[in-house]
C-alpha cells in the first residue's frame, strides 16, 4: 500500500461510548465520531490507536504501565494501574466485593477510576486477538502530548492551561480544525479533553505507520489470551 494512502486513527472512552478521529497520514480529511460502542467504531484505518489496556495480566502488574510511569516522572499517577483478570468476573456494581478481592489475593486494591472503565476493558478483550494487534495498538494520550511537547509532560488536562496548550501543541501539529471540533462537542457524550485525547493518539498511530514510535516495554509481554500488553507513543 502507497503509504500516503494510508489512514490512522485514534480512539479515546468517553461518556458516549469512544470517540474517534481518523485521517491520512498528513492529517488531511480528518473526521471525528461518536460510536456507542467498540464494534461500531468502523474505523477503516490500518493503524488504530487506543487509550484502553489491551493484554489484562493475572495479578494486575503489566509492565507497559510501569515504564510508562516512569516516562511520564513525576506525573506517573495519570496512568491508571489496569485491574487483574479475576477480577473482570465482578458485575460493574461490584466494586467493593472486586476491591476487596484483588486485596485479599495480594495484589493490591482497584481504583475506583479505574473501575469505572471496566465496560470499555472489557469491550476491548472480548473483542481483539492477538492478530489484531498488527492493528491495534494500545497508547496513552499524555505520553503522546509529552513527546509533543518536547518530552515534558503538560500541566493537567482538568486545568484551563492544560487544555489550552494541549489545544495549541494540536494545531501547530496539523489539526487545523481543531476549535472547531471543540465548539461542536456539546450533546455528543464526550468531553473537551476526549477529542484533545483522540487527537494526540491519531498522531500516535501515525508513529507507528511510519516506525517512529517508540513502545513499552522493549520486550512484549503477553497475557493468559496470548494479547501483548506493550503501550506506544
Amino acid at each position: 500500500m502507497v503509504q500516503r494512502m494510508m489512514r490512522v486513527a485514534g480512539v479515546d472512552g468517553c461518556p458516549g461510548g469512544w470517540i474517534v478521529v481518523e485521517t491520512s497520514l498528513n492529517l488531511n480529511a480528518a473526521t471525528w465520531k461518536i460510536a456507542p460502542n467498540w464494534n461500531a467504531i468502523g474505523a477503516v484505518a490500518q493503524i488504530i490507536a487506543v487509550d484502553m489496556p489491551i493484554g489484562i495480566s493475572s495479578d494486575g502488574v503489566r509492565q507497559c504501565e510501569v515504564e510508562a510511569r516512569a516516562a511520564l516522572s513525576p506525573c506517573g499517577s495519570r496512568v491508571f494501574k489496569t485491574l487483574p483478570r479475576g477480577a473482570l468476573r465482578f458485575a460493574q456494581s461490584e466494586w467493593m466485593a472486586a476491591n476487596q478481592w484483588s486485596k485479599a489475593q495480594g495484589f493490591g486494591g482497584i481504583s475506583k477510576q479505574t473501575w469505572n472503565i471496566r465496560p470499555r476493558i472489557l469491550e476491548i478483550d472480548h473483542a481483539l486477538t492477538a492478530a489484531d494487534q498488527d492493528r491495534v495498538f494500545e497508547a496513552h494520550p499524555e505520553l503522546a502530548f509529552a513527546r509533543l511537547n518536547g518530552g515534558k509532560p503538560l500541566a493537567s488536562k482538568h486545568l484551563p492551561e492544560g487544555r489550552a496548550l494541549r489545544t495549541r501543541l494540536l494545531r501547530a501539529a496539523g489539526f487545523e480544525k481543531i476549535d472547531v471540533w471543540l465548539g461542536a462537542l456539546r450533546g455528543s457524550g464526550a468531553k473537551a479533553d476526549d477529542l484533545l485525547d483522540a487527537c494526540a493518539l491519531v498522531l500516535t498511530a501515525r508513529h507507528i505507520a511510519r516506525g517512529t514510535a517508540r513502545h513499552l516495554p522493549e520486550e512484549v509481554e503477553r497475557d493468559a489470551r496470548g494479547l501483548g500488553m506493550t503501550i506506544s507513543y
